[in-house]
């Protein structure tokens, strides 16, 4: 009888390892530091929801930033693992942080996963009381703004067969969303050159020089290089202001050599008329 039960309990204990084996790569509950399998020369990639702003890799291991958003790691060839354990992996986002326990397994048994995606959940606040608004919430108001009709839809300027629209205005924590549109009247397709922001006099005289402060976007929602009837976008701009006198000039341009390009302005009382998003 003895002999059963003990028999019994190896096997369930084979089957808890094996089901954490196969299960992927990570292990570990939520109030641990989960533990994730990796193999020599395979890569892993990490992807966060946020930007990833600094990334401690253990010794043994090397990585690096393909993009804003994913870390890529592994362990080459050449180095010298001593025992399972090699060390913890520390991801920072903008407002998060997430840590993993990395342990070498070699075994083919062993399942392995090249991509492991964090999401907002799996990743502790370090910053919880804190007014600053990260790139994936940013992308998310972006989109859900686009996603819904204009607010206005203010007819700007009209030039050469283009109008351009502003859509609407909003702020959230130091950012400024900025929904335009631009709509082509004629049937010749119109392929961006560039779209630029800048401040300036409302008026400038011939004898004067230009005072011109070139504005870059913090982010654009949409990567459109070219358009047929319809264009629109969301921007973000870190907050600004400036006095009466001057203007926040947007124009968009085209790349023909006989290119269409038009100019409209927005005033600083456009940008105080604007609706607070809270987050």
């Amino acid at each position: 009888m003895k002999n059963k039960i003990l028999t019994a309990i190896l096997i369930l204990a084979m089957a808890g390892n094996l089901f954490a084996q196969v299960s992927g790569n990570i292990i570990g509950s939520s109030s641990e530091i989960p533990k994730v399998f990796i193999k020599r020369s395979l890569t892993l990639h990490f992807l966060a929801p946020e930007k990833i702003t600094y990334v401690d890799i253990p010794k043994g291991m090397v990585g690096d930033l393909p993009d804003k958003n994913l870390l890529r790691v592994k362990i080459p060839d050449s180095a010298k693992i001593k025992g399972a354990f090699i060390g913890v992996l520390t991801i920072l986002g903008e407002k998060r942080i997430k840590q993993y326990a990395m342990i070498y397994d070699d075994r083919p048994e062993t399942a392995f996963s090249p991509l492991i995606d964090i999401g907002i959940g799996g990743m502790r606040t370090i910053e919880p009381k804190t007014s600053m608004v990260s790139s994936a919430e940013l992308d998310s108001i972006s989109r859900a703004m686009l996603e819904h009709g204009p607010l206005k839809a203010d007819a700007r300027k009209k030039k050469n067969g283009i109008r351009a629209v502003l859509n609407g205005i909003r702020t959230v924590g130091e950012f400024i969303l900025l929904d335009i549109g631009f709509e082509n009247m004629t049937d010749i397709p119109y392929e961006i050159d560039g779209l630029r922001f800048r401040i300036e006099d409302e008026k400038q005289h011939k004898a004067t020089t230009v005072q011109s402060l070139e504005i870059v976007p913090v982010s654009s929602l949409l990567n459109i290089q070219a358009f047929e009837k319809r264009y629109r976008n969301i921007f973000v701009l870190r907050r600004l202001t400036f006095p009466d006198h001057k203007r926040l000039k947007i124009e968009l341009s085209e790349k023909q050599i006989s290119g269409r390009s038009i100019t409209f302005d927005i005033r600083y009382s456009d940008i105080l008329k604007a609706k607070k998003i809270i987050i």
